[in-house]
């Protein structure tokens, strides 16, 4: 039976216990404070990062993983491996997957194929999850890139911001610009619509997010949830009240929790809670 391997990017949120029960592979972005880089989750945890992010005064910036990086793991993992699915953040935020296309125009002993998830965070996360899971229980190559292809448009990720100036400053605040210079104390609230940043609407306070992301998921599934995802940053109060909700408005199967990893908190900031499910159809 041929050999896969699951790779995606630090900004998925994969856990220690995931990567060593399933076999991904997860390869870091960077974040910079200045003149000082550090591998995402490798040379800075997420306590460490918030940490500065909040009481230091110098704005992060981040990148993706370059192609030698890319070629390097794929190299290795080749040894041991037929085939290779490295599933990425979306293409429209950051550069990760243009740097794993580059790497694969190289010789590597294996069979590579980049899939843009067109998703961060648990929506990417859990699509590297499904595709380790059915590489474990045998499925080839192909099955399993159709799968996540599939998969792909039903992933639905909705966030509630306490600013909208971390994405400003990161750049990749894509629709969201139109919220900017809104009133004071508002929360704006976001998804991520084919791979881009867009508005969802906006609330005055956190409760009132909540219940716009609980409406998110009911105009946007069928009330049972394959799996649902809890995020947040520097907000577990947040995050277990929206979970409450939705535990209590709809069926889920599967849980997935976590603070947002440092590349995409860099981008969120702190106080953001957010939500990734699949949309209702086949």
């Amino acid at each position: 039976m041929a050999t896969i391997r699951i790779v995606t990017d630090s900004t998925a949120g994969i856990t220690e216990a995931q990567k060593e029960e399933l076999g991904i592979a997860t390869i870091p972005l960077v974040v910079r404070f200045g003149s000082d880089a550090y591998r995402d989750g490798v040379e800075i945890s997420s306590g460490e990062f918030y940490d500065r992010l909040i009481t230091g005064n110098t704005f992060p910036s981040t990148s993706q993983p370059s192609a030698g990086e890319f070629l390097e793991l794929y190299r290795e993992l080749a040894k041991d491996a037929d085939s290779i699915i490295s599933i990425h953040i979306s293409s429209k935020l950051s550069g990760t997957c243009e740097s794993a296309r580059t790497a694969i125009r190289e010789e590597i002993d294996a069979a590579v194929d980049v899939i843009d998830s067109q998703s961060v965070a648990i929506g990417l996360g859990h699509l590297a999850v499904v595709a380790a899971e059915m590489a474990r229980h045998g499925s080839d190559r192909d099955i399993i890139i159709q799968a996540i292809n599939k998969l792909i448009p039903k992933v639905r990720i909705g966030f509630a911001l306490t600013t909208l100036e971390y994405l400003k400053r990161g750049g990749r605040i894509g629709g969201a610009q139109a919220l900017v210079g809104s009133l004071l104390r508002i929360r704006p609230v976001l998804h991520i619509d084919e791979g881009l940043i867009e508005p969802l609407g906006r609330a005055r306070s956190e409760r009132k997010a909540v219940d716009r992301l609980i409406q998110y998921i009911d105009d946007e599934s069928d009330g049972k949830l394959a799996y649902c995802g809890i995020l947040h940053v520097r907000n577990e109060a947040g995050a277990a009240r929206l979970k409450d909700q939705v535990a209590s408005r709809f069926e889920v199967e599967r849980w997935y929790e976590g603070e947002l990893s440092p590349v995409v908190g860099a981008h969120a900031g702190p106080g953001v809670v957010g939500v990734s499910f699949p949309a209702a159809g086949d």
